[in-house]
């Protein structure tokens, strides 16, 4: 997973929060969609996300790849077709690492901040 800083910058792209939320439970989210394969075999075909989202291909394909640089998801080529899954582990390892972080601020006031004394 990329360093938390990385992975905030992702997080703040309000379509790819709401992707990464889809991708938690792909057979709710995705429930009118269809493809070749059960999303629970290799994930959710990126046309589905693209679909779904309403973006253009290009759009759809940097919103992943920024996903994917962090770690949030994986990627797995069959074919001529990209599917994506969740990557439970590393989001839960991102939000405690943040979680973490944000308790050793405030356990050191303003700590490392700029215009603080400590």
């Amino acid at each position: 997973m990329a360093d938390v800083s990385e992975a905030l910058k992702v997080l703040a792209n309000p379509v790819r929060r709401t992707v990464l939320a889809w991708l938690k439970d792909p057979h709710a989210s995705f429930a009118g969609y269809s493809q070749l394969y059960d999303f629970g075999v290799y994930g959710v075909c990126a046309s589905l996300i693209q679909d779904k989202a309403g973006l253009a291909q290009p759009a759809t394909s940097l919103c992943l790849k920024a996903l994917h640089d962090v770690g949030f998801v994986k990627a797995t080529k069959v074919g001529k077709w990209t599917y994506y899954t969740r990557d439970e582990a590393a989001v839960t390892a991102a939000l405690a690492t943040l979680l973490g972080e944000l308790e050793v601020e405030v356990a050191n006031g303003r700590a490392g901040l700029p215009g603080s004394a400590g």
